[in-house]
């Protein structure tokens, strides 16, 4: 008996577009970060003060007021189809800081405008940040934060190709 045969075609269409995305890592010498590998992950320092022990690869600096908790992470931007050789790194607060604190990425200060972290992020490598919480140690109500309750901000980042 013969083979029996069907054919037909499929016509392909498609528009390559250009452009970037970000994921977020875990540094080697950082906190290990919730859903790594993606653009939405988490950061959690633990339990922290002026004293006593911080969670592993979580630092703390002590001055007059305050008191600076700092970890670091990674970022990798990739990119396609553009002639762009590397990006502007860009990053606000979603929200205004709990009372108290103070967050810095590379020594920036954010607030709920975007303030510049980088003009020359280069592609498809981690780039390391330092991630820093700076903790007034005036008591709660006086300037201070509040204590015994988990306090969250969330973090912008915007990259942009030079």
């Amino acid at each position: 008996m013969a083979a029996t045969t069907s054919s037909g075609t499929l016509n392909v269409v498609l528009q390559n577009g250009s452009g970037l995305q970000m994921v977020l890592n875990t540094d080697a010498s950082g906190v290990t970060l919730g859903n790594a590998g993606t653009s939405s992950a988490t950061l959690g320092f633990g339990t922290v003060g002026a004293y006593g022990t911080l969670a592993t690869n979580v630092t703390r600096t002590n001055q007059a007021n305050t008191f600076t908790i700092s970890t670091f992470f990674d970022a990798d931007v990739s990119e396609s189809g553009l002639s762009s050789t590397g990006y502007t790194l860009a990053a606000s607060l979603s929200s205004t800081a709990p009372t108290g604190l103070t967050v810095q990425i590379d020594s920036v200060t954010l607030s709920t405008t975007s303030a510049t972290i980088s003009t020359s992020g280069a592609y498809s490598t981690n780039v390391r940040h330092t991630l820093s919480v700076v903790v007034s140690t005036a008591a709660s109500g006086s300037g201070g934060p509040t204590t015994g309750t988990q306090l969250t901000s969330t973090i912008n980042l915007v990259a942009t190709s030079n």
